[in-house]
């Protein structure tokens, strides 16, 4: 085929996806639109909805699993971001009380809560992993990990092909804990390296491994609510 007889052709797809682009677009912030997450973290009422403010993340979908999603929220208050997220998960396609880890393994959780200028500059981190460092008492602590209430699992069929749509609702709650400063004080790590001593001389881990008084460590826990739907591709 010559040249010119290819050029209408190819003119005539180029148009087609222009067209065809912006109603895919448009589909998924219409989706996205009626996402929301409402948090309370500490006494502080915080909640957002749509693309802007609750963000989605995932994989894929692999048997009856989400491999991994994570729940984001994102918003203004008081001429201060304060975003919230899950982390990764691997969420089961079903309802149910899920723990991130699982209470029958060893770990924290790296859900975290933030606190940043409008510029995004880092003012306080409230993370699960400083929680378990500085409050945990026990090895495995159930209260060092992210709970996750699944009220509603709905999967159907997305607009694009090999794409299933997910309709989660529920609810999660997690413990994270902010040093005053970015970095640990002298006297935070000396503790710390006491208390690593004395557990090498006890012959057993004494916990938690940093003394929060000391360190000056502030706690603060996050409970959050929401109602989501993402699609997500599937993998046989």
């Amino acid at each position: 085929m010559k040249l010119v007889s290819i050029l209408p052709v190819l003119c005539l797809l180029t148009a087609c996806y222009q067209k065809a682009a912006p109603v895919a677009e448009d589909k998924v912030a219409e989706l996205a639109s009626g996402n929301k997450i409402s948090c309370l973290v500490g006494d502080l009422q915080v909640a957002g909805a749509g693309p802007h403010e609750v963000e989605i993340g995932g994989i894929s979908i692999h048997a009856n699993t989400l491999d991994a999603i994570s729940l984001d929220l994102t918003v203004e208050h008081a001429g201060k971001l304060h975003i919230v997220s899950t982390s990764l998960m691997s969420l089961p396609l079903q309802a149910g009380t899920y723990y991130f880890p699982s209470l029958d393994s060893a770990g924290m959780t790296f859900a975290f809560y933030d606190i940043r200028t409008k510029n995004h500059d880092l003012l306080k981190a409230y993370e699960g992993s400083t929680y378990s460092q500085h409050f945990s008492p026990i090895d495995n602590d159930p209260e060092a990990k992210l709970k996750v209430q699944v009220d509603k699992m709905t999967v159907s069929a997305a607009d694009l092909p090999d794409f299933k749509r997910v309709h989660v609702v529920g609810h999660f709650q997690f413990n994270g804990a902010a040093l005053p400063s970015s970095t640990p004080s002298e006297a935070c790590v000396s503790n710390g390296i006491a208390r690593s001593m004395a557990s090498a001389q006890a012959g057993k881990r004494l916990l938690p491994l940093f003394d929060a008084a000391v360190c000056g460590t502030e706690k603060k826990h996050i409970q959050c609510d929401f109602d989501v739907v993402h699609d997500f591709i599937t993998q046989q």
